[in-house]
């Protein structure tokens, strides 16, 4: 029943009743349909190059940081009052210290999960210089991200163009009501001078 539709509204034919703002709408269907796939396909090249770079930063993060293990100096975040939230579980700064890859030995701050106490050893991740950095970035990770930013691209996208291919036929729905209306109103009077 909606393919019957939607061919009937992509090809309304030449010989039937159509008028001219249904040929109207069919032109912006098919024009819309076509910008779909056209922004399809230039999702799947934007994730393509996403993911290129992604996966070049997760290679380049990955070959200059490692994991170490700190030793807490002083207790981390109390369980529950941890970070401007509150929320039970969340990490915030902490002393520490640690042994580098050479073996020099640092101190400074460390996110440490809350609740740990002076003592504690939780692993971190260093960069070449010996300072604590954020967790790499993984080829999966990078390979998702790609994908879900190229989804949501084209999802964007196709969602503009229904608005507005919606805002068109409503515009045109209420020119072929008024049209007909006055079409009626026409019928009407002729009848009422018979």
């Amino acid at each position: 029943m909606r393919l019957t539709r939607l061919r009937h509204t992509l090809l309304p034919g030449r010989g039937t009743v159509a008028r001219p703002s249904d040929r109207v709408q069919a032109v912006l269907l098919m024009f819309v349909l076509l910008l779909s796939l056209a922004a399809a396909a230039g999702a799947v090249l934007f994730g393509i190059g996403l993911h290129a770079s992604e996966a070049a930063r997760s290679a380049e993060q990955l070959a200059s940081r490692y994991t170490a293990t700190a030793v807490l100096q002083a207790d981390g975040p109390a369980v529950g009052l941890a970070g401007r939230s509150g929320i039970p579980g969340e990490s915030g700064p902490a002393a520490a210290s640690w042994t580098t890859r050479d073996g020099r030995q640092r101190t400074g701050e460390v996110d440490a999960p809350s609740g740990t106490v002076a003592g504690n050893e939780i692993p971190i991740w260093l960069d070449a210089s010996g300072s604590p950095a954020e967790r790499p970035l993984t080829p999966a990770s990078a390979a998702v991200d790609s994908a879900v930013l190229a989804v949501g691209l084209w999802a964007g996208v196709v969602f503009l163009l229904w608005l507005t291919y919606r805002g068109v036929v409503l515009v045109l729905d209420r020119f072929r009501l008024a049209h007909w209306q006055q079409e009626w109103f026409r019928e009407q009077e002729r009848l009422g001078r018979s």
